[in-house]
């Protein structure tokens, strides 16, 4: 759709709901732009890779001063729908993919104006993550495969000696089985649960080489599990390997993850 034309139908939609609408007692005005936005981004009428109207555009369109407008786009850079605008008169907002942070940060609002215990994380994390290791024997793609080779060969090289990046590596080799699955959305929450407790760092405090060592055997078996197709042992392997986190460095993390400070303002 031409710039033209979706600024045009744009204006038609707002203004249909603007005028006597049920939305214009209970939803703020910037809401309704930024609801409006978001379907034109999710339609592909705004596509990915497109920058967004200008404001300055936007604003004559909507007849919205400019706060109401920047807090719309403001709330679809939350999402993760749109890349924060650089800096500049001349920054724009690009329309992007929802990724795995746009989960993560949902699981942050969901969970929201409270706690989330670890031992509920491992929960989940003991239900998603075997699940995920099955499909990605399945569907694992021989690029799946030189990925998660790639980095445990790192994590090897790396060993004790950077612990903040092991403790990465270790969280990278994880989501790229999840995303070896080719299931989207199971593999966007499995990644937003794990980052959580892997931004505990327990393994770059507590981690010893012998960690490492199980670490890297147990990735090891699974990866051989995945690439033979075996789906039954990918499902056993990473299950196990899971408990043997819950039974070891899972229990030098705080009982309660605040995710508060995490959350959009």
């Amino acid at each position: 759709m031409g710039k033209r034309l979706l600024l045009e139908a744009l204006r038609d939609n707002l203004q249909a709901r603007f005028d006597g609408s049920t939305d214009a007692p209970t939803r703020r005005r910037y809401e309704v732009l930024a609801e409006e936005l978001r379907l034109m981004i999710l339609d592909g009428a705004l596509k990915v890779g497109e920058p967004l109207p200008a404001e300055r555009d936007l604003v004559e369109l909507t007849g919205l001063g400019r706060g109401s407008v920047r807090e719309a786009i403001r709330i679809l850079e939350i999402e993760g729908l749109l890349s924060p605008k650089k800096p500049g008169r001349n920054g724009m907002s690009v329309v992007q993919n929802a990724s795995d942070q746009t989960v993560k940060r949902q699981l942050e609002l969901f969970i929201g104006g409270d706690t989330v215990s670890n031992e509920q994380l491992l929960e989940a994390r003991l239900i998603i993550e075997p699940a995920l290791a099955r499909i990605a024997a399945d569907k694992r793609t021989d690029e799946d495969i030189e990925t998660l080779r790639a980095i445990n060969a790192t994590i090897t090289e790396t060993g004790m000696s950077d612990r903040k990046a092991l403790v990465q590596l270790n969280l990278d080799w994880h989501v790229a089985l999840f995303r070896a699955s080719h299931n989207d959305l199971m593999a966007a929450i499995a990644t937003g649960l794990s980052q959580t407790q892997h931004a505990a760092g327990v393994m770059g405090v507590y981690g010893e080489q012998m960690h490492v060592n199980a670490m890297i055997s147990m990735h090891d078996k699974i990866l051989a599990a995945v690439i033979e197709r075996d789906a039954d042992a990918a499902y056993r392997r990473t299950l196990r390997h899971l408990k043997g986190y819950a039974d070891t460095l899972a229990k030098r993390n705080p009982a309660e993850f605040d995710l508060r400070p995490l959350n959009p303002r």
